[in-house]
């Protein structure tokens, strides 16, 4: 009887860490919403996935637009280069960090660190990059 006694109680314990465990990584994997500091010369908070979604819908359409900012980074397998730019008040989207589309002949000629203006269409919510000028 005591042995079941232990057995069922270590069962009890097993059962409260692995449901601890569960809790422990939910919590870890919510993060918090923060306002960052951009190495652009205006900082601004990257907006939430909500108001992404937010821009995504409201976009009907094929749209360009011409913009300034700083290439970040360049993923040349993905096909994407990233761009810290700022407000584009034609596009009504505050200044932020996107990944774009881009063409392998203008991810080339990119340089992270470059202050750029770029040409870019938007077909719902997805950018692409078609020109890249560096200023």
């Amino acid at each position: 009887m005591k042995n079941l006694f232990e057995k069922s109680r270590t069962l009890a314990l097993g059962l409260s860490l692995s449901a601890g465990a569960v809790i422990a990584l939910a919590a870890c994997s919510q993060q918090p919403a923060t306002e960052t500091e951009t190495p652009a010369a205006t900082s601004s908070a990257a907006p939430a996935p909500a108001e992404m979604d937010a821009m995504a819908t409201s976009a009907t359409g094929e749209r360009s637009a011409t913009a300034q900012g700083v290439i970040s980074a360049i993923d040349a397998e993905g096909g994407k280069i990233t761009i810290e730019h700022e407000p584009i008040a034609s596009l009504e989207w505050p200044a932020m960090t996107m990944g774009f589309a881009a063409s392998p002949a203008l991810i080339d000629q990119a340089k992270v660190g470059d202050r750029v203006e770029f040409d870019l269409v938007v077909t719902g919510g997805a950018g692409e990059v078609k020109a890249i000028r560096p200023q």
